[in-house]
């Protein structure tokens, strides 16, 4: 399932399936979605090997409900990717909604952004888990204004508020008719 498009500033990107050959890619993305305020210090890449954080991406396309996609760009580029897992306790994830409901992650990395590229990576993730869960939920930084208004956007509302403060969301996923 790879659909290229041409997003509004003219760059043109296939998004397709991750699997598990993108293993070291998704790590590099958990990274990115760990999204820090503007101006402040990004914390060190070690966050990564905190079992709650690792979670989201260790041993990527062994659970059965292992769905994510990548956006890459004409020239081979991986801009940005989105995926989704279910996450049950003890590692239940930072926006654990119940034991049905797989938490998403995504980013684009920052000279792919402001292009379409998220929007069109989380639409097309939504679109593909209609009728495999009964919702998705993600946990969002309250001062990531865009990615909070793009989430609303595709349907998510938050539930909770999480550690750190982060906002927790959860959008319903209807089934195709």
């Amino acid at each position: 399932m790879h659909q290229t498009e041409t997003y509004q500033a003219g760059v043109e990107a296939t998004i397709r399936p991750l699997n598990a050959g993108d293993q070291d890619f998704l790590w590099d993305v958990l990274y990115e979605a760990l999204w820090d305020p503007p101006g402040g210090l990004r914390r060190p890449r070690s966050v990564l090997e905190k079992p709650l954080i690792a979670a989201y991406v260790r041993n990527w396309g062994s659970g059965t409900h292992d769905l994510g996609f990548v956006a890459t760009t004409v020239t081979g580029t991986c801009a940005g990717a989105v995926w989704s897992r279910l996450l049950l306790p003890p590692l239940g994830g930072g926006a654990f909604f119940d034991e049905h409901t797989p938490q998403l992650g995504i980013a684009v990395f920052p000279s792919w952004q402001r292009q379409g590229i998220g929007d069109r990576l989380l639409r097309h993730h939504l679109a593909a888990a209609r009728g495999l869960s009964p919702r998705i939920s993600l946990g969002v930084h309250p001062e990531n204004v865009r990615a909070i208004r793009l989430y609303e956007r595709c349907g998510f509302r938050q539930f909770a508020v999480g550690a750190g403060g982060y906002l927790n969301m959860v959008a319903e996923i209807v089934p195709n008719k």
